[in-house]
């Protein structure tokens, strides 16, 4: 015989997640959890598997530190039978969201309050949202910014103290579509072979940073010894004068 389902209120949500009604409601609107079945306008019943919901969404933003647009594809996907909620996956996703940790909180930023947490001025924050670097969710006239955008607002603005100039961040628009490039040739070649199992994300990713890693001092080597060499060329001539 089927197990009948439980249903259950709103109190009851808040009594057995241990999470606030605002933030249940909060989730709702962001389309994390599943709708409730209204049998008035002041009544809504959730399914049992909302609970479980509310818990993982907790679990994965406090120790997993995902955002919450990844933890609506974890949901999803686990809802369809898929496997983004397994633990290597999760494994994979804390390592890549990881760096945006402590850099404020879950919720997005308005443009204002983005501005403001950054350093930036409003021109630099509309240009670098031009160059794609920055992609905020605008949605009737309001652009909204996660966690993510903050802490590569925070990097950016230390290299422009630093010297570098507004127009010289297009770099990192060409380097944001090759990484984009290299996630859809990772995806296509490695993850999802047909007819063959994968290598571990992790290994993938590991030897993916080890590759990026190894041609960015190469690159920076090749640089310098150049440099080097041209600066002792000029010194040089100016000594034989």
């Amino acid at each position: 015989m089927a197990r009948e389902t439980k249903l259950y209120k709103m109190s009851d949500l808040v009594r057995l997640s241990g999470v606030s009604r605002q933030t249940i409601h909060f989730y709702l609107r962001e389309g994390l959890l599943l709708p409730p079945v209204r049998t008035s306008r002041n009544m809504a019943y959730y399914h049992e598997s909302t609970v479980d919901d509310i818990r993982l969404i907790k679990d994965l933003q406090e120790k997993r530190y995902l955002p919450l647009a990844v933890i609506k594809e974890v949901l999803k996907a686990r809802r369809e039978g898929r496997d983004l909620g397994g633990e290597e996956h999760l494994l994979l996703f804390e390592t890549l969201f990881v760096q945006a940790q402590g850099e404020g909180a879950d919720q997005p930023l308005g443009e204002a309050g983005f501005s403001a947490q950054t350093g930036l001025a409003d021109t630099e924050v509309r240009h670098l949202v031009a160059l794609g670097i920055f992609s905020p969710d605008c949605q009737a006239g309001e652009c909204w910014f996660d966690r993510f955008d903050l802490a590569l607002a925070r990097a950016l603005g230390g290299l422009l103290a630093m010297g570098m100039r507004l127009q010289d961040l297009e770099l990192y628009r060409d380097f944001l579509q090759c990484a984009r490039r290299e996630a859809r040739l990772v995806h296509d070649r490695m993850v999802h072979r047909d007819g063959e199992g994968h290598p571990s994300l992790k290994e993938i990713y590991a030897r993916l940073e080890r590759v990026k890693g190894l041609l960015t001092a190469k690159a920076y080597r090749e640089y310098l010894v150049t440099h080097e060499h041209a600066e002792q060329a000029g010194g040089g001539e100016d000594r034989g004068d």
